[in-house]
């Protein structure tokens, strides 16, 4: 079954629970995001940022050339639906696309096997840039993790999913990630999807420069995103703003700030992004970062920070 419309209008329902406090809110303040720090710990950007992961073990390296080499051909939406993966679910900020094979969905957990296939722009193109494991199972599922690494956990998605039961997830980067191999959400991704190289890794490891990063990535999610577009439909509106004035320069001083690993420059230029935005701009970025990141957290964690 497609699932699809049912994500976007998670995502919808809670922004028309939380449309005061949300939108009441500066966009440079942090309230309403609980379970936010679970989804975006910092990894050692020395070894963990980019493939090929060396700060895991060899075992779970090995694991990783397994998976991607499974899968290395699929490199193109086409290539992955004549292997038979489907879409599903539009384009999520911070994973892309994913691609389901409901197949191997029914045939238990496999290294070698992804179950989901993620593409995201990169470059201007629709490039693979993860996978992920998948079953569905009761909440408190005994189903061991495919990798040994502490930094591998499974989320859970329980609207994917039969009452009583939850679709468990386990992402794995293809691409260098905001938070390595197994992060929930790949901040680098809207990014690259705008075409404005990513901050270094190594700036995450700041709590406060880490939220400035995720609020500019997500910032950066395009108008035309399905989510963002269900998000206006329920708030009733159409059209977009007119953009600020300066907004390529601004953009521009942020990519070349991240290219010359010039911190101090590229925060200039995120805050100077950050008060170029429009209200409807900051709310859609609150409300994506909140539900997204708490997506990512498994229900015991959700339940255990009271996050319904």
């Amino acid at each position: 079954m497609n699932r699809a419309p049912v994500f976007v209008v998670t995502i919808a329902v809670a922004m028309m629970a939380l449309p005061e406090s949300v939108a009441a809110q500066d966009h440079s303040g942090h309230e309403g995001m609980s379970g936010h720090n679970h989804a975006v710990t910092a990894v050692d950007c020395s070894t963990l940022a980019s493939p090929p992961w060396v700060g895991l073990s060899v075992l779970d390296r090995e694991r990783f050339v397994s998976a991607h080499d499974a899968v290395r051909e699929l490199k193109t939406p086409a290539a992955a639906m004549a292997a038979g993966y489907r879409p599903v679910l539009g384009d999520i900020p911070g994973m892309g696309v994913h691609y389901v094979h409901r197949g191997y969905s029914r045939d238990g957990i496999h290294v070698d096997q992804p179950d989901h296939l993620m593409f995201a722009p990169v470059n201007g193109e629709d490039a693979l840039v993860g996978a992920a494991y998948a079953f569905v199972d009761v909440p408190d599922t005994h189903e061991p993790l495919p990798y040994d690494s502490d930094l591998a956990h499974w989320h859970d998605h329980p609207e994917f999913a039969p009452d009583g039961e939850t679709l468990h997830m386990l992402h794995i980067w293809f691409v260098p990630s905001s938070n390595g191999p197994f992060a929930g959400l790949n901040f680098w991704l809207p990014f690259h999807g705008a075409g404005i190289t990513p901050p270094s890794a190594c700036w995450m490891s700041d709590p406060d420069m880490s939220e400035l990063i995720q609020r500019v990535a997500f910032a950066l999610v395009p108008a035309d995103n399905p989510i963002v577009a269900r998000i206006d439909a329920a708030r009733g509106l159409s059209g977009e703003d007119q953009l600020p004035r300066g907004r390529v320069r601004i953009l521009q001083a942020l990519g070349a700030a991240a290219e010359a690993g010039d911190m101090d420059a590229w925060m200039r230029a995120a805050e100077r992004f950050e008060s170029n935005l429009t209200d409807r701009e900051r709310f859609r970025t609150r409300l994506l970062l909140q539900t997204l990141t708490n997506a990512q957290m498994s229900s015991a964690e959700r339940e255990g920070v009271g996050v319904s």
